[in-house]
């Protein structure tokens, strides 16, 4: 726009600047019009970023609790505290058992001889030793082999191996510093073998071994195990522990180990909360109100028709639905739906079947064969349906969820955008196309508002003109009469 009139209707009377303006705010409606629907686009979009990331959290969700191991978490009751810490994963065997920890495992430790000043050079300092297959050779040259140095320089080029530290055994008014090496693995495969320390000023040397490397050595239920850390991860399924006393000899702890359903029940209200957010929003958004309009941005948008259609189908899927079973349906499990399709979880309920039959009552949840797509290829349809005999409503919702949000392949081969993202897509290429037609109108805009100060500025000049010629005839025509 040029916005630099330089007449106002001296000539004509008119007020031509705001003549001017009006066409042109006449001829601006288009781009005006099309600016208003960039900006519900971009409302559109946003809404569908914060919906997007609704039914992702919900989806994570699922995902997390679609396993037993997942889904079925279990408690630890130690008879008694301080001789090892227990972690249940999940799908542990209930039961009561038996530990007896005969032996804690340990890194192998050496010490040097010590000196009374850990800031003075030893004239150059050599240590040799070999660790799990590998041979070492550190040398720390005189005028910088303090033993502070020393234990520095030893963490930075072998600190993969070895942990060296000075330590004071005196006090301050003897002291005397030690330097320590210690393995940087537990168990008796890790030992330092053939260690020899060698100063330049004869000061140090290889004193004693102060910790022999060995395994942790347990009997669980009678049955002998070691392993070279103190963590058993692998011995029962579900359960991690480590010890971390030796028990007293013949008096062995015991711990149970039996169903968390507080944890369980604190994850189904997760999962029913995250599901709400996503059934609020898409009421939010259906609504609508004579005075006040739309409730949201995606006002009748399908997108959010289709999800919520979606999985209000799965809940009732007749992959999950058993009318002879007890524990058959998300309402006979403590969960009841309104009719806006938001969650309710009777917690009470929800212990008590557990109580009766865990393993009923996570088989509505959870998968226990595993998800098998039968090997169908990436972004097709079949690839988010589970051939095996077993389902379970959160890897049901999980895999209905991916199939509406994936990128997908059509029957030619080329790739279509998630539902979300198809939609997004569409939004961001309108207003891509409608920046480029604002910003041809504005160009004509433009010249038409110049083709208009052109006209105008003539029409004065044209007009003044008339004017001037005007008075001129005029005094011509008063000095003829004059002379008469």
């Amino acid at each position: 726009m040029t916005g630099n009139i330089a007449f106002s209707g001296i000539a004509s009377g008119l007020d031509t600047q705001a003549i001017i303006s009006a066409l042109v705010q006449a001829e601006s409606i288009p781009i005006n019009l099309l600016q208003q629907q960039k900006t519900g686009n971009q409302a559109k979009i946003n809404g569908l970023n914060t919906f997007s990331g609704l039914v992702e959290s919900l989806k994570k969700k699922a995902e997390e609790l679609a396993s037993n191991s997942g889904f079925l978490a279990n408690s630890v009751t130690p008879s008694a505290e301080g001789f090892a810490s227990f972690e249940a994963l999940g799908g542990a065997a209930d039961g009561a058992y038996t530990l007896e920890i005969n032996q804690l495992a340990q890194a192998d430790r050496w010490s040097a001889e010590g000196v009374v000043d850990k800031t003075t050079d030893l004239g150059g300092v050599n240590i040799s030793f070999d660790y799990n297959g590998q041979a070492i050779e550190f040398e720390a040259f005189s005028g910088t082999s303090s033993l502070e140095e020393v234990a520095a320089q030893l963490n930075e080029e072998h600190g993969d191996v070895v942990q060296a530290t000075v330590i004071n055994t005196g006090d301050d008014n003897a002291p005397n510093y030690v330097l320590v090496l210690e393995g940087k693995d537990t168990g008796a495969d890790y030992t330092i073998q053939n260690l020899d320390i060698v100063s330049g000023n004869g000061a140090l040397d290889v004193d004693a071994n102060l910790t022999v490397a060995q395994n942790a050595e347990i009997v669980l239920n009678g049955l002998a195990i070691e392993r070279s850390s103190n963590e058993f991860s692998d011995v029962v399924t579900g359960l991690t522990f480590s010890v971390e006393a030796e028990t007293p000899v013949g008096a062995p702890i015991t711990f149970n180990v039996g169903i968390d359903d507080e944890a369980i029940v604190g994850s189904l209200q997760e999962f029913v909360n995250s599901y709400n957010a996503v059934m609020d929003f898409i009421a939010t958004q259906s609504t609508y109100d004579e005075d006040k309009g739309a409730g949201g941005s995606l006002f009748g948008e399908s997108s959010l028709r289709t999800i919520r259609s979606a999985l209000s189908n799965t809940i009732y899927s007749s992959d999950l639905v058993d009318s002879t079973s007890a524990y058959g349906s998300i309402g006979l499990l403590g969960i009841s739906l309104d009719i806006n399709g938001k969650m309710t979880l009777d917690s009470a309920k929800a212990k008590s079947l557990l109580a009766e039959d865990p393993d009923a009552f996570a088989d509505f949840f959870v998968d226990n064969d595993g998800f098998d797509n039968g090997g169908a290829a990436t972004g097709t349809g079949e690839f988010y349906v589970d051939t095996s005999a077993d389902k379970g409503l959160f890897s049901l919702i999980s895999q209905k969820l991916d199939s509406l949000l994936d990128d997908q392949v059509s029957t030619g081969g080329s790739k279509l955008d998630g539902l979300l993202g198809s939609r997004k897509k569409t939004l961001e290429d309108q207003n891509t196309f409608i920046d480029k037609r604002i910003g041809e109108l504005e160009y004509r805009l433009e010249g038409f508002e110049s083709a208009l100060v052109a006209q105008f500025t003539a029409l004065e000049e044209t007009l003044a003109g008339l004017q001037a010629q005007q008075q001129f005839l005029n005094n011509v025509s008063f000095g003829i009469q004059t002379d008469n």
